[in-house]
């Protein structure tokens, strides 16, 4: 590992996080809200006080976080760059749907990273897991702390009931990166969410009806569907709008 994160991470509270129960999920729960509902309730049974899950990004194959909580910035922006780039990451996360903790890798709670990050954070045990695909392909990450020294009874149980609805939405939300929609194909996607029509586009945005068509054939296209309405589902559902 290179020169290790200045002192600077602590939490206010290393505690289990109280959290409620979620209400249930609007019409098109976004990736990143199901996400957020699924280690809520786990965070019920087993007490992390942080967690993050990451996708796969489709253009540049990095790891990106999706949601996260519990963890100072600076700390996610270690996770989800120089850790992930660790030989004994990479070799712990090739290994299908399998969380590790810090007591199942020799040496580490005693190493350079726990030391030097996880401990001056208030984190004295945690997990790391890979999440698959469909076609069993690496798609995310997800990574949880705890301030306990010791795993509890539940944890590697509750952690393996979530790996398969995690994958999933990593997938997804992997799948959402690569559209490459434009600026303003965003722009207009947004607009048709809201419910506007071509000429109230045309008329927000100062293009031409023929324009906004185009723009409107290139969404539906890169989103692999054929009508406004299943596009603006598949936005919600991708995160790609606000709902």
């Amino acid at each position: 590992m290179g020169a290790p994160l200045p002192g600077v991470l602590p939490l206010t509270n290393t505690g289990a996080v109280p959290v409620a129960v979620p209400s249930p999920p609007r019409a098109y729960p976004s990736t990143s809200r199901r996400a957020r509902q699924l280690l809520e309730l786990a965070s019920t049974a087993v007490p992390f006080c942080a967690w993050a899950v990451g996708y796969r990004d489709a253009r540049s194959g990095t790891m990106r976080p999706l949601v996260h909580a519990g963890y100072r910035p600076e700390l996610i922006d270690f996770i989800f760059g120089e850790f992930g780039e660790l030989p004994l990451t990479r070799r712990l996360l090739a290994r299908t749907g399998t969380p590790y903790f810090w007591e199942d890798i020799a040496g580490f709670a005693d190493g350079p990273v726990a030391r030097d990050v996880l401990r001056p954070s208030g984190f004295t045990e945690g997990s790391s897991m890979s999440l698959r695909g469909t076609d069993g392909r690496p798609v995310g990450v997800a990574h949880l702390s705890l301030a306990e020294d010791r795993v509890p009874a539940n944890a590697r149980a509750i952690l393996a009931s979530l790996t398969e609805a995690l994958g999933e939405l990593a997938e997804t939300t992997s799948r959402a990166s690569g559209l490459s929609l434009t600026p303003r194909e965003g722009e207009v996607l947004a607009l048709v969410a809201k419910g506007r029509t071509n000429p109230q586009i045309c008329a927000e945005l100062r293009l031409s009806r023929s324009t906004v068509g185009t723009h409107i054939e290139h969404i539906l296209a890169k989103m692999g569907v054929a009508t406004r309405v299943e596009a603006v589902a598949r936005a919600f559902a991708l995160d790609l709008v606000a709902p």
